[in-house]
């Protein structure tokens, strides 16, 4: 056995033996098309209490908003079986929903709601959240909020992006919190080993294409500059250059099919006008689900296993959300099954 084989064992033997474990609780296609059978949401809540999401939420039956708690779980377990610096690169990743917290906390300060009034929208993971957004949300103005927060990771682009609010509105903060956050996380996965930071950022640099796209149209359609959008999406990505990037900033209402030409987004949304992405953008997840599949039939021990289930969890999560709410205004099984990103069982 080579040192590094034996290095990657150390590092990974563990979490790969237990993601492997997980992958196969996995609702799945198949899963999925049952639930679509069932008549309700309601219905399709009741089955969900019968599967590991019925068992993160506490054995209660689950709702929309605490599926997410498996994903939590599962994190948890997952930062105990890694070591360092794989254990603070995924830790970052899950981060991404105290991002969305904290961009609710600043949406409910902005227009003065209570604190109270944010519970069903927080998802507070213990051992892994790192500010109580509860607390937070208590702040008299923004500029409290950014003060309390300035000895935390998100302090420097907040206080940066302040100025910018009495202008643009809360929108300036949360915009600057999330880039800044994408920016630290695709960091971190330069701390990797060399083969662990190419898997991660092939993996990530997908995700943040999706993202950049989804963002992009939907800018377009509140009327954003192309040099406003520009300021406002991610520079990284896999295959998004930056000449592309503008590209598609400075196109309005036509295809982005001769844009995306040399990359694989251009097959998956076809000719469909910008303004329609969300209704295809299914096709891309669905594109870096298949990419995760790949990536877990290769090499075992590598940070592609972790990242590459936490990343199906959620996909399939997602899933579950379109599920239910197409149940709950009718959209038959068969339409609901299109709009699904898992594609294996």
């Amino acid at each position: 056995m080579t040192s590094a084989l034996r290095g990657d064992l150390r590092r990974y033997a563990a979490a790969n033996a237990r993601v492997r474990v997980w992958l196969s609780t996995l609702l799945g296609r198949r899963g999925l098309e049952v639930l679509c059978g069932y008549p309700s949401a309601a219905a399709v809540l009741d089955a969900l209490a019968r599967t590991p999401y019925g068992v993160a939420a506490g054995g209660l039956t689950p709702t929309d908003h605490n599926l997410l708690m498996r994903l939590g779980h599962a994190g948890r377990i997952l930062l105990d079986l890694l070591v360092e610096p794989e254990r603070t690169f995924v830790r970052l990743y899950l981060l991404h929903y105290e991002i969305a917290n904290l961009k609710v906390v600043i949406r409910a300060i902005a227009q003065r709601l209570s604190p109270q009034s944010l519970t069903a929208y927080l998802d507070v993971w213990p051992g892994i959240a790192t500010v109580a957004p509860l607390e937070l949300a208590r702040a008299h103005d923004l500029r409290t909020l950014v003060e309390r927060l300035a000895d935390t990771p998100y302090g420097a682009a907040l206080a940066a992006a302040l100025h910018r609010a009495e202008e643009a509105g809360a929108f300036a903060i949360e915009v600057a919190l999330e880039l800044d956050y994408y920016e630290r996380l695709w960091a971190a996965a330069a701390t990797l080993r060399r083969a662990d930071r190419e898997r991660a950022e092939h993996l990530l640099g997908i995700l943040f294409d999706i993202l950049t796209l989804s963002w992009i149209s939907r800018y377009h359609a509140a009327g954003l500059s192309a040099e406003e959008i520009l300021n406002y999406t991610l520079r990284q990505g896999c295959w998004l250059t930056p000449e592309i990037r503008r590209r598609l900033a400075e196109t309005r209402g036509a295809a982005w099919t001769d844009v995306l030409a040399r990359t694989p987004y251009a097959a998956l949304l076809g000719d469909v006008p910008t303004r329609s992405f969300d209704a295809v953008s299914v096709a891309l997840w669905r594109f870096l689900a298949g990419e995760i599949h790949r990536s877990l039939r290769g090499y075992p021990f590598q940070i592609g296993v972790p990242l590459g289930f936490l990343l199906l969890q959620e996909i399939e999560i997602r899933d579950l959300r379109v599920l239910l709410v197409a149940k709950g205004i009718g959209v038959p099984g068969s339409d609901i099954l299109e709009r699904l990103a898992t594609s294996r069982n």
